[in-house]
């Protein structure tokens, strides 16, 4: 289980107050509401539908790219639809029409429903970082409609996966699957949230249910291959992958999940060729670039930086003609994180907080925006930590501390506490390093400067539990494929190396 970050705190505290107290509402008091559902308003009958349609592949279904052409038909339909408009802002990768939609959501807010209005304030403020803003929101909704399935089943996704409230998401969703237990996408994100949380084992048996359910869908057998991908078990995630394609060929995100799987297995050749397969798939332009990062990040792996640098170019060059700002800016971040010499990797730090500068920054959401700064300056002050870099490091926290007392966000949060921890490591303070660290304890940066002050500060048992978490870590993060393989690679010399005698 995560440590707690000050936001966590934060988000544990309205919840109990809020949340939980809304939860057990659900489960005693009747609705205030008179509908089951938070009411949908539109004057056209074929914008209800579309937008209907848009729920039914994105959130039932996982039909990703589908349910975005639904809502775009729902939002061209009835221009005036304020929660077409927040959906579509919420649901898309490309942050021009993220913005775009979000805005119009705004515009049209007075003609929603009360409650449609709190939704779409919810959906706009996740989006925005204004994470108290969309708890008030959830906490006011959930107690009112405790029938609308799709209302906790995105509550609990967002708690799970976006703020790391893992207990409180997972009380949402079991009290879903309590009253309907063939609710079948609150029991995929239930099983996302016990893996995410440090419960890996229990996810398993959820996604046996939930293939048993629906054995000609993809999505069960997709979302089982990335929670065997997470736990490590590789073979298992590509026949899980497998199968999902044999149910549908056109599902593009179990492509996308072999050519990752194959990526993390160090069959880079191979991962290259279902990448371009995967590529070739989507329409949306967004999704294309971050398969082609992904594509790019295989060379890095293989340890031929220059192929690497020159495919991610080439991306760069891409994501900056169709406008995707935050694309750019993670481009430039995975190549500074490979970069060997720290003075030309914190010019490609530059250059990526350049990409999310005031001139560029029109195409982006404030929230964007917030978290993927705070992840370039987090891979500042770990460059010029490794560097010896101590006065970068402090102006880097600087930034970052200034950040943090204004943005809840999670991702700024755990950023500042990391170059914190940082800081102290350089200054010597191994256990102040090592309690900062605790702090981001699912980012393989964090946790390898923790292993590191650990060992520093002789606990060498601590830091190899902290290299073990490391090794385990398999996702499609550039800082996993920078941090990770050297931690496996660690812990393998260590088990090879002759037992010493004497205890640590």
């Amino acid at each position: 289980m995560r440590t707690r970050t000050y936001l966590s705190w934060m988000v544990a505290a309205l919840l109990t107050c809020g949340g939980m107290a809304a939860v057990r509402a659900q489960e005693s008091a009747p609705p205030a509401s008179a509908t089951e559902t938070i009411p949908v308003s539109t004057h056209s009958t074929l914008a209800s539908h579309a937008y209907e349609m848009g729920m039914v592949q994105r959130e039932d279904r996982l039909f990703v790219d589908e349910g975005l052409e639904f809502f775009r038909q729902a939002v061209k339909a009835d221009p005036q639809f304020a929660l077409a408009h927040a959906a579509l802002a919420y649901f898309t990768t490309d942050p021009k029409e993220e913005k775009q939609e979000s805005a119009l959501a705004v515009k049209y807010i007075d003609n929603a429903s009360p409650d449609e209005q709190v939704l779409i304030r919810w959906m706009n403020s996740t989006k925005n970082g204004e994470t108290v803003v969309a708890i008030s929101a959830m906490n006011d909704l959930l107690p009112k409609y405790p029938n609308d399935k799709r209302l906790g089943n995105l509550a609990g996704e967002w708690l799970c996966a976006y703020q790391g409230a893992y207990e409180h998401g997972e009380a949402v969703l079991s009290r879903l699957l309590k009253n309907d237990p063939r609710y079948y996408p609150a029991l995929n994100n239930l099983a996302y949230c016990y893996a995410l949380s440090g419960q890996p084992q229990l996810a398993p048996p959820l996604m046996e249910q939930y293939v048993a359910a629906l054995p000609n869908e993809p999505n069960p057998q997709d979302s089982y291959g990335e929670i065997m991908r997470m736990l490590g078990d590789y073979p298992a995630a590509l026949e899980h992958y497998q199968k999902a394609l044999a149910i549908n060929p056109h599902f593009n995100a179990s492509q996308a999940g072999v050519a990752s799987t194959y990526a993390l297995m160090g069959d880079e050749r191979k991962a290259r060729a279902q990448y371009l397969v995967a590529i070739k798939g989507t329409k949306e332009r967004s999704t294309q670039i971050g398969y082609r990062i992904l594509y790019a990040m295989t060379y890095y792996r293989e340890h031929k930086p220059r192929l690497a640098r020159a495919e991610f170019e080439k991306v760069d060059t891409e994501a900056h003609a169709a406008g995707l700002t935050v694309q750019e800016a993670e481009i430039h971040r995975a190549m500074a994180l490979f970069n060997p010499d720290a003075v030309s990797a914190l010019k490609d730090l530059d250059e990526a907080r350049e990409d999310l500068s005031e001139t560029r920054k029109s195409n982006l959401l404030p929230g964007d925006r917030d978290n993927e700064l705070a992840l370039i300056l987090q891979a500042r002050a770990f460059i010029a930590v490794n560097a010896g870099k101590t006065d970068t490091a402090q102006a880097t926290l600087k930034l970052l501390a200034n950040m943090a007392q204004t943005s809840r966000s999670t991702p700024v949060q755990e950023a500042y506490h990391s170059a914190n921890g940082g800081v102290l490591y350089l200054q010597g303070d191994y256990a102040g390093a090592i309690a900062e660290l605790q702090e981001d304890p699912q980012n393989p940066l964090s946790l390898q400067l923790q292993a590191e002050a650990q060992t520093k500060a002789g606990q060498n048992a601590d830091a190899r539990k902290t290299l073990e978490t490391l090794a385990a870590i398999s996702d499609e993060r550039v800082e996993t494929a920078f941090a990770a393989p050297p931690a496996r690679l660690a812990l393998k010399h260590d088990a090879t190396r002759p037992a010493q005698g004497g205890a640590n």
